[in-house]
């Protein structure tokens, strides 16, 4: 899998097949979820262990065969536990767009007017079942075609198994008010993106979306479950992890990257995070 920006601007699949399947475990380089959202809609399954998740600010904690539903824009990310996971994302409206006779019905969902339960834990009857034959067409080596045609086929399945169950509620009240917090937080986690290299403060991330800085913090908090300034630490962490794995940047000039300017503070914090040092994880890698 990719490293899992903010705003993931990278199309999963192909125009006439816009779909992705990823297979995550420790060895993994994105084994952790740093907050981002995307255009696709994303399916996770628990395969081993735990992962704790933020979705547009409400808790979830997912065991082994746990399923999650996640809408296009959502912000979400996540804290593994000795886990491994499966993600596959989807462009609902784009695989569907030629399907007159489905996309009618899909419409309430691409639009937001009705919002999918998002967490289906154990073993969720037919709905794991479907999944299961969805994320199974991925990991066999077999026809384009098929996985194509199974693709369209479970996912419509899945959609007629919520509508018929009733497991959505419609877009109003606290679930509108939700998706503009969460809205509003992601012009700060870009220019967390785009300035982690530089120093970053309070004041500066505060004012990027005009909020007093005391108020920020409790508001960041609200969504992320983490103070600004341990996320900035968070995601360049995470920075440094890619940049260990896929440069031949020394352990020194990876800190300076990504905004440590003393090599002691950066393998301090790497390990506060990563459990080992920025060698350590560079040589395992």
């Amino acid at each position: 899998m990719h490293y899992l920006a903010y705003n993931e601007g990278k199309r999963h699949g192909t125009e006439e097949f816009p779909v992705a399947y990823y297979y995550i475990n420790e060895e993994h380089i994105s084994y952790n979820m740093p907050f981002h959202w995307h255009r696709e809609w994303e399916i996770i399954r628990l395969l081993q262990g735990e992962l704790l998740l933020y979705i547009d600010g409400k808790e979830y904690t997912a065991s082994a065969g746990d399923i999650l539903l996640l809408r296009e824009g959502v912000l979400h990310g996540g804290t593994p536990t000795g886990c491994i996971y499966e993600c596959f994302n989807f462009d609902l409206h784009g695989l569907f767009r030629n399907v007159l006779s489905v996309r009618d019905y899909l419409r309430p969902f691409y639009r937001d007017l009705l919002l999918p339960k998002i967490h289906y834990p154990g073993d969720h009857g037919e709905f794991s079942s479907i999944v299961e034959e969805l994320l199974g067409a991925f990991r066999q080596d077999i026809p384009e075609s098929f996985r194509a045609l199974s693709t369209l086929g479970n996912i419509s399945r899945l959609f007629a198994l919520i509508l018929r169950n009733g497991w959505y509620k419609e877009n109003v009240g606290a679930s509108a008010e939700t998706a503009r917090k969460t809205d509003q937080l992601k012009p700060v986690l870009e220019y967390i993106e785009t300035h982690f290299s530089s120093p970053l403060s309070l004041p500066e991330l505060s004012g990027v979306i005009g909020m007093n800085p005391k108020y920020f913090c409790r508001f960041f908090n609200s969504i992320t479950q983490q103070t600004p300034m341990n996320y900035v630490n968070y995601y360049r962490i995470e920075q440094a992890s890619n940049m260990l794995c896929n440069t031949d940047l020394s352990v020194t000039e990876v800190g300076l990257e990504c905004g440590f300017n003393d090599t002691c503070h950066f393998v301090k914090t790497f390990k506060k995070y990563k459990g080992i040092t920025p060698k350590q994880y560079q040589k395992r890698s």
